[in-house]
């Protein structure tokens, strides 16, 4: 009998669904026990509405690769973006376990900052190359880069529902507390950093994922596509007599 076609789990898929379902429960149960006044409900509305819109679209991907002739590449982006995710769940980790002291931990996120542009970046760049489209490079370095930024975004609001203790010991919020939330209408501390690690999360979603990403892979993806187009006329210039 002619053996069945090869057919990815989606493994990677599946994993970032499930990252994405659970952080808009951790959002809603943020609203639930932090929001104090009609700028945190529409950030809490907000936030819950963009990670459901995320969810969908990322199912509705999902779903058409598994039509797909070739589905184990996108699952093999998604794994690569979930993996430099969680170098952002490590700086995370450290700056609040751990609460090194300022100038000091500004330096070590830009370490993770730098490892993590660069992991897209060339990630970008061996799509372009290997395929020789510019478009590769972009939809590689987009879609790393949104995955990682939803394993940072999760771990961010983990921590709000889970670790808020940390949050209200770290010596560089306490200062923060002290000196810029004087006029901030948040009742208490935890709500005050329970909205602006929120606020965090999200940056680290959007901004540090999915526009990063687009960024890095628009860079990678032109890079790849000139040394590939630099390569076929070495080749071709070897090849003519």
């Amino acid at each position: 009998m002619p053996s069945k076609p090869y057919r990815t789990r989606h493994t990677s898929l599946y994993i970032l669904l499930g990252i994405l379902l659970l952080s808009a429960i951790l959002v809603l149960v943020i609203a639930f026990r932090y929001t104090y006044d009609t700028f945190s409900r529409i950030a809490g509305g907000g936030g819950f509405a963009l990670l459901l819109a995320a969810f969908g679209a990322t199912w509705f991907i999902t779903r058409t690769a598994r039509r797909d002739e070739a589905p184990a590449a996108l699952d093999r982006i998604t794994l690569s973006g979930l993996a430099l995710g969680l170098l952002w769940t490590i700086e995370i980790g450290i700056n609040n376990f751990v609460a090194p002291p300022l100038p000091g931990r500004d330096t070590l996120d830009n370490y993770f900052w730098a490892l993590i542009a660069l992991g897209i970046l060339i990630a970008s760049f061996v799509a372009a190359y290997s395929s020789g489209r510019l478009k590769a490079g972009l939809a590689v370095g987009t879609w790393s880069g949104f995955a990682s930024g939803a394993v940072a975004c999760v771990t961010g609001l983990a921590l709000i529902v889970f670790g808020m203790s940390l949050l209200l010991s770290d010596p560089v919020n306490l200062a923060e507390w002290a000196n810029r939330a004087k006029g901030s209408t948040a009742p208490t501390m935890a709500s005050y950093f329970a909205f602006e690690t929120l606020a965090g999360a999200f940056l680290h979603l959007v901004a540090l994922g999915v526009g990063m990403g687009f960024v890095l892979g628009g860079v990678g993806g032109a890079l790849g596509r000139l040394a590939k187009l630099a390569s076929s006329l070495r080749l071709q210039s070897v090849a003519s007599p």
